[in-house]
């Protein structure tokens, strides 16, 4: 923040690595959606008030958590927030297969939550569809959904 009480942009195209770095002192916050997590540029206040820009040319998704400046007494961390999602929950993987299926055919990502259900975000058609199908095995939650509980497809290479 300005002396003045008037804040300037902090801008950031480049996400080092703070790992070496004790959070927790005076940190700013800056909220964020898990859709906004792989987005290059994003731009908004934090909770208080210092306007931030990110704008890089491409890198790791943001994590919740995650230090993304630090100048002075100044940290900024990441804070995904929570939003309601259809929860699922079956031992069963033939029954798993079906549902990643019927959400894939919606192009919604899936997420693996540690407690082991797998998590989408809510969407009102898919989440009637979902409770009718799989009886008893869904319900609806305020959850953070991480990039790294996301399931991806990774394509192996074919070996001759």
């Amino acid at each position: 923040m300005h002396k003045n009480g008037i804040f300037n942009e902090i801008v950031i195209d480049v996400i080092p690595d703070f790992d070496d770095v004790k959070l927790g002192r005076d940190s700013d916050i800056l909220d964020i959606s898990y859709y906004e997590v792989n987005k290059r540029v994003i731009q908004r206040k934090t909770r208080r008030g210092n306007i931030v820009r990110i704008q890089r040319d491409e890198g790791n998704a943001l994590r919740s958590g995650q230090c993304i400046y630090h100048q002075g007494d100044l940290f900024i961390q990441v804070n995904i927030l929570p939003c309601l999602c259809v929860l699922f929950d079956s031992q069963n993987l033939s029954v798993v297969g079906e549902f990643c299926f019927d959400v894939g055919n919606r192009h919604l990502p899936v997420y693996l939550k540690a407690d082991g259900r797998f998590a989408v975000s809510y969407d009102g058609r898919l989440y009637q569809a979902l409770k009718e199908k799989y009886t008893g095995s869904i319900a609806l939650e305020n959850t953070i959904l991480e990039p790294d509980e996301q399931i991806t497809y990774i394509r192996r290479p074919i070996l001759e």
